[in-house]
């Protein structure tokens, strides 16, 4: 299928938004108890002042910019004002470490970068010396501290010089913005690094608008459609799906920048079309699932079977066949009642399409979603095809896999089992990369995604693990750990797993505890502890994880079965280094970090 861009450059797509929906709310924001809308006029304004400030500094069309910050709208208008004045966008993981943040400054040659708060500007102090092109600090908080050398300025004085010289020099703005080509570099974006340091990944304005009217073809939306923001907007799926493709769509963006505020957030945008990551839906999920043990018998008995019945409704779906009326009807009156009030408590009360992506998620949480009413598929893509690979859609899906090639795309599956990908969407490469570049894009302009699946007769394409994460075991068994490492995760107990046996004689594996469910269980049986590290060794704790495991293991092949575990009293989270910011674990990370513990389970 032919795709067409709306715009040559995302440059000239921003442009046409701005004017096309001045008057309409571009984005929500949190203001005390309640929320503030802004319009695309002023999300406009404020671009423009961003963008002539920069100007006025003095940085050249083809610098490097930075921006090291949470989800808030100010993220969007320093990103359009970089690119609106001809820099390269630089995004960074306000989680990141000082010296991560020092790695992509020094190696981009960032010239300027924006901060959110003293947090990340004390960051950029401690690095400062490592990073000789960066020349200015904007901290968007407006606190810029540290010193009267002109290195740091505040985000309102930035609009303001913008403002001054944008009056005095009206056309710098528009003669910046008009001359970026399709073919110019857009952004840079580094990879959050599961194994050594991260890639740069270039991307090309067409690229982007490319991806855009790619995904225009399968996701239609309106104005009037809502999304809640709240992975990284550092992250390119983020990125994509709410701040450019609203470029598209012309739908509004509400801001949550507290993880703990999720669900509240979630309530308040009512949002119609939202990209997720498994690790909230498995939390839903465990919270759903709490409620419904805690109902009565007769009661808990008929929710279940109208689950099962909605699963079963969604398997016809696939195959384009519906249920029996009276069955049909059955499932509408406990959609009407009991999974209403289970998607409003979620905050999907007005969903249309809920698209999980940026990790593998279990096939059982699909089913699940569906089955209540909340149109769950999976969405494949990564960082060097501006996010998209393949798509799952209302009216063509298949639950188990990750959908199919998005337009303008095509896919093949190598010898090896590699996935490979062609289209406008690929990168350019990876920056001051090229052998790496080399092993990405082949001479036929196939990405090699180094991610190992199947294709089936309809096109629809099945992951099954990652290229180098394949165990091989020492009697030569190649085994996909996430699939099992899925598996090991259904399970109200169990937070994170990790699977391992690589050249080894057996598969073990590592699993960290869900602290709410588990806490919750032991206060029911009146289980005395200290601290929570005391309760993740004690007898009963283990049992359930033991029959947990005892259960997962009938489901698999002999040498599949995990004959060893450990449980972990900390689990994973981005500040120790062994998850992404995107709630990916990091295999090579954790290992090092549990090495004694991993070589007890073998010795």
């Amino acid at each position: 299928m032919a795709v067409t861009p709306a715009a040559p450059t995302i440059t000239e797509l921003f442009a046409s938004a701005i004017d096309r929906w001045a008057e309409r709310d571009a984005f929500h924001v949190r203001d005390g108890d309640g929320w503030r809308a802004i319009t695309f006029a002023e999300y406009g304004a404020a671009v423009r002042a961003v963008a002539g400030g920069l100007i006025a500094e003095g940085f050249a069309a083809g610098d490097f910019g930075a921006i090291v910050c949470t989800n808030r709208p100010e993220w969007h208008e320093a990103d359009f004002g970089l690119i609106n004045a001809g820099l390269v966008s630089c995004p960074v993981y306000p989680t990141n470490a000082a010296s991560q943040v020092a790695y992509i400054l020094a190696h981009s040659e960032a010239v300027v970068v924006f901060v959110e708060d003293e947090t990340q500007r004390l960051k950029v102090e401690a690095i400062r010396s490592e990073c000789p092109a960066l020349r200015r600090c904007v901290v968007i908080d407006n606190s810029a501290g540290g010193g009267d050398d002109g290195f740091y300025l505040t985000w309102d004085d930035l609009k303001r010089r913008g403002e001054e010289h944008l009056a005095a020099h009206p056309q710098d703005y528009d003669d910046r913005r008009r001359a970026a080509g399709p073919d110019d570099l857009l952004a840079v974006i580094y990879t959050s690094g599961t194994t050594g340091p991260p890639k740069g990944t270039m991307l090309s304005h067409h690229n982007a608008v490319f991806t855009l009217a790619s995904l225009d073809e399968v996701m239609e939306s309106t104005t009037e459609d809502r999304k809640l923001s709240f992975l990284p907007l550092s992250h390119v799926a983020e990125r994509a799906s709410s701040e450019y493709l609203q470029l598209q769509q012309g739908f509004q963006i509400w801001f949550n920048n507290d993880v703990t505020r999720i669900g509240e957030d979630l309530k308040a945008a009512r949002p119609t079309v939202q990209f997720v990551v498994p690790r909230i839906l498995e939390k839903q999920y465990d919270g759903i699932r709490a409620l419904l043990d805690s109902l009565p018998d007769e009661q808990r008995q008929g929710a279940l079977q109208a689950i099962e019945l909605g699963k079963q409704r969604t398997r016809l779906a696939e195959q384009g066949r519906s249920l029996p009326d009276e069955l049909e009807a059955a499932w509408q009156r406990a959609d009407g009642q009991l999974f209403a009030m289970a998607r409003a408590a979620l905050g999907y009360g007005e969903i249309k399409v809920l698209l999980s992506g940026a990790a593998p998620i279990a096939r059982e949480l699909l089913d699940f979603f569906n089955a209540i009413g909340v149109r769950t598929y999976e969405v494949y893509g990564q960082t060097e095809d501006h996010g998209p690979t393949t798509i799952n859609r209302p009216d063509r899906f298949r639950l188990g896999t990750v959908g199919y090639a998005i337009p303008g795309g095509k896919l093949r599956i190598a010898e090896d089992g590699e996935i490979l990908y062609r289209g406008d969407n690929v990168c350019l490469g990876y920056y001051k990369d090229p052998e790496a570049t080399a092993q990405l894009i082949d001479a036929d302009g196939w990405m090699h995604s180094g991610d190992i699946g199947v294709l089936d007769d309809d096109g629809f394409l099945t992951i099954t693990d990652r290229k180098k994460d394949i165990i091989i075991t020492a009697a030569g068994k190649n085994i996909a750990p996430q699939v099992l490492e899925q598996k090991l995760k259904f399970s109200p107990w169990v937070s994170q797993a990790i699977v391992i046996g690589d050249r080894r004689r057996y598969v073990t594996a590592l699993l960290t505890l869900d602290e709410v469910t588990v806490t919750q269980f032991a206060q029911q049986k009146a289980i005395s502890y200290e601290t929570f590290a005391d309760l993740a060794e004690h007898p009963d704790i283990l049992g359930l994880l033991e029959a947990h495991v005892a259960a997962v293991n009938a489901e698999l092949s002999t040498v599949e079965q995990v004959k060893k575990f450990r449980v972990l009293s900390q689990d994973f989270d981005v500040a120790s280094g062994t998850i992404t910011p995107t709630l990916k674990i990091k295999r090579k990370p954790i290992l090092d970090r549990y090495a004694e513990l991993v070589e007890q389970m073998y010795s």
